[in-house]
């Protein structure tokens, strides 16, 4: 029995490093979600259309597309909305032509888009999968990895009302991430989502949620995750907010530097 547990205590530290719930930064609200070899990539697969968002980098997107570490088995792929700081049709095509083991979910939007601009759209359709805009939270199974979504509305108003923009919880291993692509901060819709009965371990924001009042509001009555990372913060950085943001959420980060990973056991 004694030496069943020295064994035992020998592959004890392998199997919670393994547990460990890594969020790798892309650029703007791109991410690779990874735990106990599970990943998910989310909004990650565009180009520098939009000059005052980061975008991948050509190092980066070859990685990607040659499953070099750590893009080695993306079991899913998620797209917020079409926007071209979150989404490139012709980029998202060919990783998913590359990638025959990712599967691929996001709206009937980005899904028609898709469709109209890869030319090879007939080679991967049967992964994609989208959804009619609506007011009731999805679930699916995909790959072994549990996918929440739901619609909330593009921030922006009038303006941008005709945009399909989901929000996403995935559960890898034990840990849930949400992640809200563009949402408007509206209350009302975030009570109907119920955020809050998912125990969210990690949210993914814009990072001007963590600065008005609105945003705050969300974070703390309908989000509530154990722990906050801002995302899509400009090129152009903005010492005042990231100032608030200390001061609102001392224990928040913010994603501004490629390829750098939040780690959390």
């Amino acid at each position: 029995m004694k030496h069943l547990f020295i064994v035992l205590s020998l592959f004890l530290p392998l199997a919670l490093v393994g547990q460990n719930l890594e969020i790798t930064y892309i650029a703007n609200e791109g991410v690779l979600i990874a735990n106990n070899n599970q990943k998910v990539l989310i909004d990650a697969l565009f180009d520098d259309f939009y000059k005052q968002y980061s975008s991948p980098s050509e190092k980066v997107v070859t990685s990607m597309m040659a499953s070099e570490n750590p893009f080695e088995q993306v079991k899913v792929v998620l797209t917020t909305h079409m926007h071209r700081d979150h989404f490139e049709a012709n980029i998202t095509g060919e990783f998913l032509k590359e990638h025959q083991e990712s599967r691929f979910l996001s709206s009937n939007q980005v899904r028609d888009e898709l469709k109209a601009k890869y030319v090879d759209f007939s080679s991967i359709q049967g992964r994609v999968k989208a959804y009619v805009r609506g007011v009731h939270t999805l679930k699916d199974e995909i790959n072994g990895v549990t996918v929440y979504s739901f619609f909330i509305y593009h921030a922006g108003g009038e303006r941008t009302r005709s945009i399909e923009n989901m929000g996403f919880i995935v559960e890898v291993g034990d840990k849930r991430v949400l992640h809200l692509g563009d949402s408007d901060m509206n209350p009302d819709r975030f009570k109907e989502v119920d955020l809050a009965k998912y125990e969210i371990d990690v949210a993914l924001v814009p990072y001007w949620y963590m600065t008005s009042d609105a945003g705050i509001d969300i974070i703390n009555n309908s989000i509530k995750a154990k722990q906050l990372i801002g995302i899509h913060y400009p090129k152009a950085p903005s010492k005042t907010a990231l100032e608030q943001i200390e001061k609102n959420y001392p224990q928040a980060k913010v994603f501004q530097k490629a390829m750098e990973t939040f780690i959390s056991n």
